[in-house]
């Protein structure tokens, strides 16, 4: 069940407005509140959504009674990607000594909780991802030419790359088994978040084959024996996979709208941000399909014959993601795996892994506490085209 919802008519204001509030903004938020609707999931939302707004832009009249509080907090929005229009941020930025100028103060305490499993050393995880990706023979980026074109940052405008990402990737990129297992599910899911999902009959079955050939590599098979020697899982690799990534819950009010497996690798619009949306075979199909525009990179990491990870500017229905990207080239299995692992040893915090050599992070985040996928994704923080 989605989390409660938090009160929409406070009996009285805010008793004070937090230290980090912005100047700029504190003249709008003067007076009495509009006391219906909730900013509730949708900081940075400028529709008037319950009859109120949740961006930078509101005023008095026009701010959810609950602006201040939900949306100059990271509290419930760690899983969030950079919000155009929320007064302050709550991505992967916020974190380490680079933390962003425009990140709300209280980031470190509400996202960063260090849960560790402590007998399990990060030595331990980079031993493994090194094996998962040696094991990983669904790997195709042998099949991929790539035009990374110029750097960008997430707070520029323009398309610096005019051209699209990928050059070319050969058909027997889309050959194995779980690869075309994982395109079947493709089209089971709504673009945006307020949307309830349906699964029919049909799609379960699409799920189904999926995990049943996902957990049959030898990717999956490593990672099994490795959770399950420390007792890190309960029950099979494939029953907590399913749950973990495919439990559909809320990221909108209380609409079912969304699942880890939805936010991750296929993606999905919520408030007129890019959620997710971390896959590379994903981003081709929509680069070949003219939805996605590919603007400029941010950080790249060369993981040799495994590929790249890749952090980029793009747009996604005309909706802008300022910070985004993951994997090129590496199995759907390798990155279920890889992330699964994370999420059972380093959950709500970076996870050191290795590939081919190449040091680099993972982060996860649950969702509201309980044990299922919120988001994942690869952290590249510089350039390291080794």
């Amino acid at each position: 069940m989605p989390p409660s919802m938090p009160p929409s008519m406070p009996p009285s204001l805010p008793p004070s407005m937090p230290p980090s509030l912005p100047p700029s903004i504190a003249p709008n938020l003067t007076g009495n509140f509009t006391w219906n609707g909730t900013c509730h999931n949708r900081c940075g939302d400028d529709r008037l959504a319950g009859g109120c707004r949740c961006d930078v832009a509101c005023t008095s009249d026009t701010c959810c009674s609950d602006y201040v509080s939900a949306c100059f907090s990271c509290e419930n929005r760690c899983t969030q990607s950079v919000r155009v229009g929320a007064p302050c941020q709550c991505d992967s930025r916020c974190g380490g000594s680079l933390r962003a100028p425009d990140c709300c103060t209280d980031y470190t305490a509400a996202c960063s909780r260090q849960k560790t499993v402590s007998f399990v050393s990060d030595g331990d995880i980079r031993q493994l991802t090194e094996e998962l990706a040696d094991l990983d023979v669904n790997n195709v980026a042998k099949f991929i030419t790539v035009n990374i074109q110029r750097r960008t940052t997430m707070h520029d405008r323009d398309d610096v790359s005019a051209l699209p990402l990928f050059n070319y990737v050969a058909s027997d990129a889309f050959k194995p088994e779980t690869i075309r297992r994982f395109e079947a599910l493709t089209d089971n899911y709504f673009l945006e978040v307020t949307e309830e999902e349906d699964a029919v009959l049909e799609e379960q079955a699409e799920v189904t084959a999926f995990l049943d050939a996902v957990v049959n590599t030898s990717v999956m098979e490593a990672l099994e024996r490795f959770l399950v020697d420390r007792d890190l899982i309960n029950g099979t690799l494939r029953s907590n996979l399913e749950r973990i990534w495919f439990t559909v819950y809320s990221r909108y009010g209380t609409v079912l709208g969304t699942s880890g497996f939805e936010h991750v690798f296929i993606g999905e619009l919520d408030a007129g941000t890019v959620g997710g949306f971390h896959n590379w075979i994903v981003f081709y199909r929509e680069e070949q399909n003219g939805r996605v525009d590919y603007q400029g990179n941010i950080h790249l990491a060369n993981l040799s014959s495994s590929g790249y990870v890749l952090t980029n500017r793009f747009t996604w229905h005309n909706t802008s993601k300022p910070i985004g990207g993951g994997f090129f080239g590496p199995s759907p299995e390798f990155e279920l795996a890889i992330f699964s692992l994370c999420f059972f040893v380093r959950p709500n915090t970076l996870c050191p892994v290795q590939i081919n050599g190449v040091q680099l992070d993972i982060q996860t985040y649950n969702y509201y506490g309980k044990q299922l996928v919120g988001t994942a994704y690869p952290i590249v923080t510089q350039n390291m085209n080794n």
